[in-house]
């Protein structure tokens, strides 16, 4: 079994209200690090804009890719786990 992550993209906003909670659930401190992205996409010309808010977290990919093993998917419900003592991106505010 693998679960997944819904979500509605014609309800995101552009608030980043979604990037905050997840820095907060994972106590990851205050930067420009994040493990979830809000990618802006514009097109047209005026008056025919459109925007559009792409919100861009784990993909819980088959085989996450770490040089140091401290991403790992679990074979039981597919859910990808960060191994933070292990993670080379711990100290330097990066997460990739």
């Amino acid at each position: 079994m693998q679960y997944g992550i819904y979500i509605d993209q014609n309800r995101c906003m552009g608030y980043f209200a979604c990037v905050v909670a997840c820095k907060d659930w994972h106590d990851v401190p205050a930067g420009p690090a994040s493990w979830l992205r809000v990618k802006t996409i514009e097109n047209g010309k005026y008056p025919s804009l459109f925007v559009a808010f792409l919100p861009m977290m784990c993909y819980h990919c088959l085989k996450p890719a770490c040089p140091v093993n401290a991403i790992t998917k679990r074979e039981n419900d597919g859910i990808v786990t960060v191994d933070r003592e292990t993670c080379l991106g711990k100290d330097t505010g990066k997460t990739d």
